[in-house]
């Protein structure tokens, strides 16, 4: 597989286009949600056991947060926002091109996006199996 890398800002520049071709109504739903790029997994991901499916070294993103709901509340008032990451070396690594990189971004993106609004890795994999 070729090797794709692009600059911390390109690859940034790559998750703010997918954000926005997201619909608008959409879009509008999302509460209190930030989206960060790292080069790799951090603290933020340590939690994940090792062996698991989801194991710190191969994520490409990570929802990190209270779903949606949890932010309509009255109590939701000065709660940190939720976040979700997109590491760009995993995400370089899982594809062959930059088309493919653009692609991998958006399914991450909205992957993580849908735990936002209470979706699990189950559920997504029934509804959404592209993005899953």
């Amino acid at each position: 597989m070729k090797e794709v890398r692009v600059t911390p800002a390109k690859f940034r520049l790559m998750a703010e286009a997918e954000l926005g071709r997201i619909p608008a109504e959409l879009r509008s739903l999302l509460i209190n949600v930030t989206i960060e790029t790292k080069e790799e997994p951090g603290e933020e991901a340590e939690d994940l056991e090792d062996g698991d499916e989801n194991d710190a070294t191969d994520l490409l993103g990570l929802y990190c947060g209270p779903e949606r709901e949890d932010f309509a509340g009255a109590a939701a008032h000065g709660q940190l926002p939720a976040k979700v990451y997109l590491y760009q070396w995993n995400l370089e690594d899982s594809v062959g091109s930059i088309e493919e990189l653009q692609k991998e971004i958006r399914l991450t993106l909205r992957h993580e996006l849908a735990h936002h609004f209470g979706f699990d890795d189950e559920e997504l994999e029934k509804v959404w199996p592209e993005g899953a």
